[in-house]
């Protein structure tokens, strides 16, 4: 797709001079946490490890470092979600980049993913999401990209060094800011690109969960005229009155199950609070995991693509491994994370990326970064042109028992420290191979499972597969005792079948 003459179609300028002489907040006291700088982004408590009133010496800073690596950087593209303190986290992070001589192409409220968009199709040279994806109302945060390229891990440590030593561009550049809404073309490129699904009368319901997905399913479903789809919770409310913005967990779902109670509907689809994460729940209620639907999408890539590359996380089932090679495709396994995923896909020229939490990559006939609604609408053309329900599809992935993605409750200061002797444990295991990638996946002669720090939240994330019931129990009951010394015990009982 060409790009488009961001300025020449911006609806309003202001320049540098006049946000800095109103400024939202003084500079205050009170430092950001270190903890805010996690590995794919920037994201905490707001006012408790977040500061709205430091956000401009963090904006000046992030600014520093993108002219580090770009010297030529030039324009930014900034969007955000719906969170109560977006539009004063906006302010600042607006009036940092205009004060380091960058100009800001404001895309209003969207979802992520709408903001990915903007880095192939407008003229930007870099991107910023203000969110904090499926966390609660009390978290905000951002989302980095430099060029079409997410910047996180190390280089997110370096912009916490350039923030605490209050590293800044000067700059005698008068920068402007512009609006750009990136909705509306966003909207447009989908129903180009999926003409041949408008007007189909496939009975679905989504839930938006008061998330930026209310920016988009309403117009999507109006343009494609599915009279038959219904829309839950599509109104943007950062305050999340309904439910948390988080569709692979299945009290999340509730209310789309209550829909597929009825007779009404066969499918439903959950998005989380910034899009770049989708969840499918079949008639029975049953979330479906995203190695399963990987899988899905997978076959269809590798049989337009023989041999394609296809990335997939640590955390998935050793089915989805059994299928790839079995149709021909080339499996690669990646440690968890979205940014690692869109990384491994560049290095290995894959065509399909994803992970059992939902975050789906299709550089087939897309860009190659995580959408959410995109994901949605590659699902929906499957069923429609096979006339098949997900449940028959579903059918052909190897019959195994695996455990939902659990998440344990542990400190930030710990769990690298509990993950590591957890591994050390392992290793003087006789039976047991394991693989170090991200945490500790160790295969037993019984089945698998696998212990890894979560770098989005303060907790240890865990998964467990077998070909027996019995197994399953096997390996949950190793990992249960391996983990006793560490965790509350409240924690480790919610580690069951």
């Amino acid at each position: 797709m060409k790009k488009i003459l961001l300025f020449g179609v911006a609806v309003a300028i202001i320049t540098s001079h006049t946000l800095a002489q109103t400024p939202a907040h003084q500079i205050g006291s009170t430092c950001m946490k270190d903890t805010i700088f996690r590995e794919y982004d920037i994201r905490g408590i707001v006012d408790e490890q977040l500061y709205i009133d430091e956000v401009y010496d963090l904006g000046r800073a992030i600014a520093y470092y993108l002219k580090q690596h770009d010297p030529e950087f030039k324009v930014l593209a900034l969007g955000m979600d719906g969170r109560t303190h977006s539009p004063a986290i906006r302010d600042e992070i607006t009036r940092a980049f205009l004060d380091s001589g960058i100009d800001v192409a404001f895309l209003g409220v969207c979802p992520t993913p709408a903001m990915y968009f903007s880095l192939f199709t407008l003229e930007v040279d870099g991107g910023l999401m203000i969110t904090a994806s499926h966390n609660g109302p009390t978290y905000n945060g951002i989302k980095l990209c430099l060029g079409t390229r997410v910047v996180w891990g190390q280089e997110l440590q370096t912009i916490k060094k350039l923030y605490h030593e209050k590293k800044h561009v000067d700059s005698t550049r008068t920068a402007a800011q512009t609006e750009f809404p990136i909705v509306t073309p966003y909207i447009a490129y989908l129903t180009h690109h999926f003409w041949h699904l408008k007007n189909i009368k496939l009975p679905f319901v989504i839930d938006c969960g008061n998330g930026t997905g209310g920016t988009v399913i309403p117009e999507l479903r109006r343009q494609m005229q599915w009279d038959n789809v219904k829309i839950l919770h599509e109104k943007v409310d950062g305050t999340f009155p309904n439910h948390e913005a988080d569709p692979t967990v299945a009290k999340n779902m509730k209310d789309v199950k209550k829909e597929l109670d009825t007779e009404s509907f066969a499918l439903g689809i959950g998005l989380d609070g910034d899009c770049d994460r989708m969840g499918a729940m079949i008639k029975s209620g049953t979330l479906i995991p995203g190695d399963q639907m990987l899988a899905l999408f997978a076959q269809r890539v590798v049989s337009d693509h023989p041999g394609a590359g296809v990335v997939f996380d640590i955390k998935s089932s050793a089915g989805l491994i059994e299928l790839l090679e079995q149709w021909g495709a080339n499996p690669i396994m990646s440690p968890s994370g979205h940014s690692i995923i869109k990384d491994m896909m560049v290095k290995h020229k894959a065509l399909l990326g994803g992970e059992i939490s939902g975050h789906f990559f299709f550089k087939d006939r897309y860009y190659g970064y995580d959408d959410g609604i995109y994901a949605m609408l590659r699902l929906i053309e499957i069923l429609y042109a096979s006339g098949k329900s997900l449940e028959k599809h579903l059918e052909i992935f190897p019959k195994k028992h695996s455990s939902l993605e659990f998440r344990l409750y542990c400190p930030d200061e710990k769990k690298h420290e509990i993950v590591e002797s957890i591994k050390q444990e392992l290793a003087k295991k006789d039976d047991v191979s394991i693989i170090t990638i991200d945490g500790i996946r160790a295969v037993f002669p019984f089945g698998w499972g696998i212990v890894r720090v979560s770098n989005t939240q303060a907790a240890l994330s865990m998964r467990f597969e077998s070909d027996t019931h019995k197994g399953l129990e096997q390996v949950i009951s190793l990992f249960h005792t391996l983990l006793s010394p560490y965790l509350d015990k409240k924690e480790l009982d919610q580690l069951h079948l």
